[in-house]
């Protein structure tokens, strides 16, 4: 089966977060597309990166959007724990960082991902935009964090919709209908 994404499709997001909302409609809108907001909750699974999103895709209707963020910092095992970096930042202050954002939908029993990345350092805290660890992340040759200015160069939310939007998968899995392991 060919897959193709469906730019002329009205496009929904699964966010309850109207900070992540504002900007993916934001960077949506530059590709004169709609996106509109569901916030339905989904329970999330623990689990490497790819599954937790695709399992997020799973549980809900086609072509609705679903974000995933993972951070990986030298030294510690972060991954899809974002919230538990905040609670310990003061031990990675100056540990290099990845930011991985992982776009996906689900398209009857298979689930389309979409990638975006960027590199930078975990500082002390800067700035009063954004949410979530955009303080403390400092983009690669940035000299102000994602809580100062997050251009769309340094934001990987912006790179994930890129490759959505040139239809640039990083993979296709099969749909998680079931999962006996551990929950977030």
């Amino acid at each position: 089966m060919i897959h193709k994404t469906k730019i002329n499709h009205i496009w929904k997001i699964n966010t309850s977060n109207p900070g992540k909302l504002q900007e993916f409609q934001r960077l949506f809108a530059a590709y004169d597309v709609q996106l509109q907001n569901t916030s339905i909750d989904v329970q999330e699974i623990v689990a490497d990166h790819l599954s937790v999103v695709a399992h997020k895709a799973s549980q809900l209707e086609e072509f609705v959007l679903v974000e995933d963020s993972s951070l990986e910092i030298e030294g510690a095992a972060v991954g899809i724990h974002v919230r538990w970096l905040l609670d310990h930042l003061e031990d990675y202050l100056g540990h290099q960082a990845l930011w991985t954002v992982l776009l996906a939908y689900r398209q009857g029993k298979e689930v389309m991902i979409y990638k975006g990345e960027v590199q930078g350092q975990i500082v002390q805290a800067r700035g009063v935009q954004g949410f979530g660890f955009d303080p403390v992340f400092l983009p690669l040759n940035a000299s102000l964090t994602l809580a100062e200015a997050k251009p769309d160069a340094v934001n990987a939310r912006a790179k994930a919709v890129e490759a959505f939007m040139q239809n640039e998968r990083l993979t296709i899995v099969k749909t998680i209908d079931h999962w006996d392991g551990a929950w977030q």
